[in-house]
């Protein structure tokens, strides 16, 4: 099959080299020049032409909704769409198609201005998350505060550095943060699988937000209550819409109720990695199946979990620094081809002197994620620690709690009947 890959930094890039590995013709193309030197010396990296010749064409992010739109109409597509694009960027959207379609949410308020949004911290004296949306927000600035004193720190701090024009302030729900997600065309939704993902840099959940320092996903092959009182109810809203691919509800589960909270309509991260590893199916002929309407076979996954954990070098997780700061050429000893396959690679390339070995591209700091899988989550965690244990990096930086974490919430959501099988309609 021929497949083309377009990618906005490089999170694309191992799957564009997974797809290459099971005998498609890819081809891949990275938006972001600077970001070019991601998987050097594994797979060719140019334009692609004309998307109307491929068989395929698959977008890591979100973002290019127009031009997948246009994609669509000419090739299976598959990764972004003008809906995904408002799901994903504008917040305030996001939150008002959940509740349109029936999903519960935390209360929040809107603001364009700072000082009301002050004012109504000071009156209400409750604990809020702040979440930046509008055209251009910068999601890095969203912040779960541990108090209201706390979110008003918070906040001082920021517009002294960059003030953000429009946000959400969200009450602060105590319970079980997870995601569903499913796959979607117009033959229905498929794949049910729920990721447990520990955000936090440091262990015990410290430090920057980095989106994912490790996580744990799982299949279920039957429905379960999580997924009927949050994520199901937007299926049908969905449908109607058009939409294809993949959708993931971020969401808090409590002891009784289910509270949407973000929305995630991409491949290009490691929850993705996560479905590769545990489909029973070719992960092409999958994504094709999706783009294209078809029915797709038996999917019960291969192994009963899979899981991850980010590993990086400094200047990791800082962001625009200049380009001095981010090393390029730090060798990645032990680092493999037939590795790579359990190693969802970002900030790695081929060295130019020795196409046996691997270095760093000097993109981020983040070398990827080391990924495991088994039939208990101690397995699939062991195997994650393997991998590791075969990798030697100066200066390396990963959690080493995100085993414990995931398991701890996994059993929270078991204890509360989250996960109890159900059957569909």
């Amino acid at each position: 099959m021929k497949i083309c890959v377009l990618s906005k930094y490089g999170e694309g890039a191992w799957f564009a080299w997974l797809l290459q590995q099971a005998g498609h013709d890819v081809s891949l193309s990275i938006d972001e020049g600077e970001n070019a030197g991601v998987f050097r010396g594994l797979i060719e990296q140019g334009e692609v032409g004309d998307l109307a010749s491929y068989d395929m064409v698959v977008f890591d992010q979100t973002g290019y909704g127009k031009i997948a739109d246009e994609a669509r109409a000419a090739t299976p597509t598959i990764g972004d769409s003008t809906l995904a694009d408002q799901l994903e960027h504008d917040r305030l959207f996001g939150i008002q198609f959940m509740e349109r379609s029936g999903i519960k949410v935390p209360p929040y308020e809107h603001f364009t201005d700072v000082t009301q949004a002050i004012r109504f911290v000071n009156k209400t004296k409750k604990t809020y998350v702040f979440k930046p949306c509008g055209e251009d927000a910068d999601t890095a600035t969203t912040y779960v505060s541990k108090s209201p004193e706390d979110l008003l720190r918070y906040i001082d701090v920021l517009w002294r550095s960059s003030p953000v024009k429009e946000f959400i302030l969200q009450e602060f729900v105590r319970g079980t943060e997870v995601s569903t997600e499913v796959w979607m065309n117009g033959d229905g939704y498929h794949f049910l699988n729920h990721t447990l993902e520990c955000k936090k840099m440091m262990n015990g959940d410290l430090g920057p937000a980095t989106g994912c320092a490790g996580n744990l996903v799982f299949a279920c092959e039957r429905e379960n209550p999580l997924f009927v009182h949050g994520l199901k109810k937007a299926v049908g809203p969905l449908r109607e819409a058009g939409y294809i691919g993949m959708i993931d509800l971020n969401a808090i589960a409590t002891d009784g109720e289910v509270y949407g909270l973000e929305w995630t309509p991409r491949i290009g991260y490691e929850g993705t990695c996560n479905v590769a590893h545990l489909l029973p199916m070719d992960f092409g002929k999958f994504l094709y199946a999706i783009a294209a309407g078809e029915t797709l076979p038996d999917l019960s996954p291969r192994h009963s979990f899979s899981a991850t954990v980010r590993l990086s070098v400094p200047p990791y997780p800082n962001d625009g620094l200049p380009k001095k700061f981010y090393r390029e050429g730090i060798p990645i000893e032990g680092m493999t081809t037939k590795l790579l396959t359990s190693f969802y690679a970002m900030d790695m390339r081929v060295s130019e002197t020795d196409e046996e070995k691997f270095e760093t591209a000097g993109i981020n700091g983040w070398l990827g994620s080391a990924i495991g899988c088994g039939e208990t989550i101690g397995m699939a965690f062991d195997h994650v620690r393997a991998v590791i244990e075969a990798i030697r990096v100066p200066n390396l930086q990963y959690r080493s709690d995100i085993r414990q974490e995931t398991a701890k919430r996994h059993a929270e959501l078991e204890a509360n009947g989250w996960l109890k099988p159900v059957w569909g309609d």
